[in-house]
């Protein structure tokens, strides 16, 4: 299983966050989610699709999205 980090735009881009980011809001305007338990066969465009799938506002707790919660 791995973890994604994805940053969603203020405007609802949704994009690859960088590696170093934490979880939650940025000073941009921008909110950046860790996506847990991706299973391994899934690739960070996936993850992005299922992120924009959820209209770039998924059900979280602390900016920390479980992959069966997203795509439930």
């Amino acid at each position: 299983m791995a973890v994604h980090m994805v940053k969603v735009a203020y405007e609802g881009l949704v994009t690859k966050a960088l590696k170093n980011s934490e979880e939650g809001p940025t000073s941009g305007g921008s909110v950046i989610y860790a996506i847990e338990d991706v299973p391994a066969g899934l690739t960070l465009d996936d993850v992005i699709a299922a992120v924009r799938k959820a209209g770039g506002k998924p059900v979280h707790k602390d900016h920390i999205v479980k992959w069966t919660d997203l795509v439930a």
